[in-house]
């Protein structure tokens, strides 16, 4: 009977250590990630766009890939909010590892500098608040809260040059317009084959090729970005409309816009305003289409409110007929 005991004893450690190993590996294995944000900066300036760029460094303790699903973040300089923004990026961290994982997300260049007040080159202090969405596994969807604090270093902007005279990124702004937007808008003017339609600040195209695919009319673009000009041939010719679609590098404010029996504007108020000695050549009954902003003390004719599929947020299509009217006083 003594051999007994030993062996016995020998058996329950034996199982001890079994199972606390497992237990370790267990708690291991449901261990939530963590995250920290290791730097922030800007790369790939554009003439329009900048690419803002997330450097995270994720620890992943499960023994299977870990996926981000979404990104959320909010940048602060001083009493100033000048970023938010939501992004999603297919990116998987590798099983029980520590990686540096690079978010970019791009940011109209000019809206940045307008709304941080700064100025092309400069260095500002910033506090980034974000919040990291991963699927774990046997969890599902968390969040990882990081924050940081630093400088930024804005890019310079980038320049170019069209008939003679030099412009920046703060000449140019491009957002797009949703698709069911641009149907709204073509319909709002009421748009037929026999129509020329201008689009200022053409982007990617996509208002003139819209025109002509759906109504068979002649359509021009003008963009100061050889980027966007190039897209908008792209799509023309993608489209099989490159034959009703004319694109050009112009600058907006200097086009004799006469010609024209539909003008469509995605631009902000200030931009609106400049082009009226513009817009006062054109013909009796020709028709003006904007998105989102009217014209500084013009009376639109109508203005509707529709909710767009693409973001689920409710826009204005404003309508005016020359020749134009003007706004009464409050």
């Amino acid at each position: 009977m003594t051999g007994v005991r030993p062996l016995f004893f020998s058996l329950v450690l034996t199982a001890f250590l079994f199972v606390s190993c497992a237990t370790n590996q267990q708690v291991r294995q449901f261990d939530k990630p963590t995250a920290r944000l290791v730097d922030l900066k800007f790369q790939d300036v554009q003439l329009d766009f900048a690419t803002l760029m997330f450097e995270i460094e994720v620890d992943n303790p499960y023994p299977e890939d870990l996926p981000l699903v979404g990104l959320n973040y909010s940048l602060t300089s001083g009493a100033n909010t000048f970023l938010t923004a939501t992004d999603a990026r297919p990116v998987s961290v590798p099983p029980n590892s520590k990686e540096i994982v690079s978010l970019p997300d791009k940011v109209v260049y000019e809206r940045l500098l307008r709304s941080l007040k700064g100025k092309a080159g400069s260095t500002i202090p910033y506090r980034a608040e974000l919040q990291l969405w991963v699927n774990a596994p046997k969890i599902g969807q968390i969040k990882i809260p990081l924050r940081n604090e630093g400088s930024l270093a804005l890019p310079e902007a980038v320049e170019i040059t069209v008939d003679g005279k030099t412009y920046d990124s703060l000449d140019v702004i491009y957002v797009f317009t949703p698709h069911d937007i641009v149907d709204k808008m073509l319909m709002l003017a009421k748009v037929t084959k026999k129509d020329l339609v201008y689009d200022l600040g053409c982007g990617d195209g996509r208002i003139p090729v819209a025109a002509a695919k759906k109504y068979g009319c002649k359509a021009v673009g003008y963009d100061l970005d050889p980027a966007r000009v190039k897209e908008s041939l792209e799509n023309a010719k993608k489209n099989k409309v490159e034959h009703l679609v004319t694109i050009e590098q112009k600058d907006i404010f200097t086009l004799d816009l006469s010609e024209a029996d539909v003008i469509t504007l995605y631009l902000t108020p200030e931009m609106n305003e400049r082009l009226i000695p513009q817009l006062e050549k054109l013909k009796p009954g020709s028709r003006i289409v904007a998105h989102n902003f009217g014209i500084p003390g013009v009376k639109p004719d109508k203005v509707i409110r529709f909710t767009s599929s693409f973001d689920k947020l409710e826009h204005k299509i404003y309508l005016w007929t020359t020749p134009l009217k003007k706004a009464e006083n409050p």
